[in-house]
């Protein structure tokens, strides 16, 4: 008989260390964590630092359970927060092994530092402009937008229809337009 939990009863469970608990996870999570960590490592790592990658996730989820806070997101949104930031750093320690003389890289004008500041002003601007969102908006636009989920689970996860997840991340969409000055 397989178990099912629900997620605070799958939390609760892992904060007692329940070792069913964390085989649950691992089967439940699996996929979606290794479709992100892939995303953000490939092609630069192989599948075997990938795995590497997903199996610290999990070990840091059963450690770092007792800083998850079920009042600001999902179970899931919290693992998949760890998994972005556990491969954003093994992308960091890896070295570069195709590295580049400097004299090979052409200057080109599309680039520049300016570019870049007014670049990263906008990113902060948006974060700050869908933190102003109601939870649910909220998630619904980083699953989506940041963790790359489909409109199809997003609607089944929401317990909402395809078009009421269309509308909302229109909106959304919408809203950070017009914040930002875009026509």
């Amino acid at each position: 008989m397989k178990l099912e939990y629900s997620q605070s009863a799958l939390v609760k469970a892992i904060k007692e260390k329940d070792v069913s608990a964390y085989s649950y996870m691992i089967e439940k999570y699996t996929k979606t964590i290794y479709c992100l960590a892939y995303h953000i490592l490939s092609p630069s790592m192989g599948k075997e630092e990938i795995e590497e990658c997903v199996a610290d996730v999990f070990y840091d989820a059963w450690v770092k359970i007792g800083q998850f806070d079920e009042e600001r997101g999902s179970f899931r949104t919290w693992l998949l927060t760890l998994t972005k930031y556990k491969a954003l750093t093994y992308r960091r320690k890896k070295p570069f092994l195709n590295s580049i003389a400097l004299e090979d890289v052409k200057d080109e004008a599309s680039y520049s530092i300016e570019n870049q500041f007014l670049l990263r002003q906008d990113q902060e601007k948006v974060i700050e402009i869908i933190n102003s969102f109601n939870p649910v908006d909220k998630e619904l636009f980083f699953r989506r937008y940041f963790f790359g989920e489909k409109i199809s689970d997003l609607a089944k996860s929401f317990n909402l229809s395809r078009s009421a997840i269309d509308n909302r991340l229109l909106r959304g969409r919408k809203i950070i337009k017009e914040a930002l000055g875009y026509e």
